[in-house]
């Protein structure tokens, strides 16, 4: 519900670029811009273990972000469900990106990262994927607040996430 809000007001802003997605959904046909492009792979591009274990960046910006992330046996527990670590990773995930979006390019490598991660697993999953959906609820200047929602591919919440993220001055990259 709170995406769809989003949506309308980027509609009501004027906005022309809008993830695929969600055009599609709406009818109408879809162009994404190269700066959301960007933002939808960038965040994959600085983050190794992400790529490693199949986030996908769904959309992001404005404080929010949607990822999605397939279930895979590699990433499952002993009963065949998927692993409580890969949940809480893509939760990570989705509240990170999303504060890069506020973040735009000050929001570099290093520049932020979480310093308190709470979840609360409401059920399992044991095929399809999740997909997950964060936004920035707070922010200060050097600390942020971001909320998930984690849900399976038929809408069911499986996860709720909060976590404290800190923002740090440039840091230079090994390289």
């Amino acid at each position: 519900m709170w995406r769809r809000r989003v949506q309308m007001k980027r509609i009501r802003n004027g906005c022309q670029t809008f993830e695929k997605s969600a055009l599609t959904a709406m009818g109408k046909d879809a162009k994404v811009s190269s700066k959301e492009d960007t933002m939808m792979k960038k965040p994959l591009a600085l983050s190794p273990f992400g790529r490693h274990i199949g986030v996908e960046v769904l959309e992001v910006g404005d404080g929010f972000a949607r990822i999605r992330l397939p279930y895979r046996p590699e990433l499952t527990n002993p009963a065949g469900k998927l692993h409580g670590g890969a949940i809480a990773t893509a939760s990570d995930t989705a509240m990170a990106v999303a504060i890069g979006s506020v973040l735009g390019e000050l929001g570099g490598p290093g520049r932020h990262s979480t310093v308190k991660l709470e979840i609360k697993y409401k059920a399992s999953v044991t095929n399809g994927e999740i997909i997950v959906e964060a936004k920035v609820v707070r922010r200060k200047p050097r600390v942020f607040l971001g909320e998930a929602v984690v849900k399976n591919g038929n809408g069911q919440v499986v996860a709720i996430a909060k976590a404290t993220f800190m923002v740090r001055d440039k840091v230079p990259q090994a390289g």
